[in-house]
């Protein structure tokens, strides 16, 4: 019985989509900050949006891909992708929520804008970990 080729790649075409928008809203959040060009932080915001939304779609196609290709064995890299993952959409749930509810957080006179680029920071650190290890397997 072969695979339906769909499955398999539900989480290469998830995770690649994620690992792209977190980092780019990411800079473009730094672009706001050097330019202060209004049209980066609310595009910023949209690639957190996105990003936020394909994290549990990565996680669970994975965790379904780790069941099936690698029969749920547990090994540090597969640890770590958990840990990660978990990390990555507890990040991405709050960095949308706070920007949801406080518009203003990323504006020059907002005494948080270094916190909330920090956890952006983190964030995109986040994903971009759990990309190298993701690669560890091609």
């Amino acid at each position: 019985m072969t695979k339906n080729p769909w499955f398999v790649h539900t989480h290469h075409i998830s995770s690649h989509f994620t690992n792209a928008l977190m980092p780019v809203g990411f800079f473009l959040l730094c672009a706001y900050f050097v330019t202060g060009t209004p049209s980066f932080e609310p595009a910023s915001f949209y690639c957190f949006i996105f990003g936020m939304l394909g994290g549990p779609f990565a996680f669970f196609s994975g965790f379904a891909d780790w069941r099936t290709r690698f029969q749920g064995r547990s090994t540090q890299i597969f640890n770590h992708k958990r840990i990660f993952g978990v990390l990555f959409m507890v990040t991405s749930f709050g960095i949308v929520a706070w920007r949801a509810m406080n518009g203003e957080v990323a504006a020059p006179e907002s005494d948080y804008r270094y916190y909330y680029l920090a956890l952006v920071a983190a964030n995109s650190g986040f994903v971009t970990y759990l990309g190298y290890l993701g690669g560890k397997f091609i």
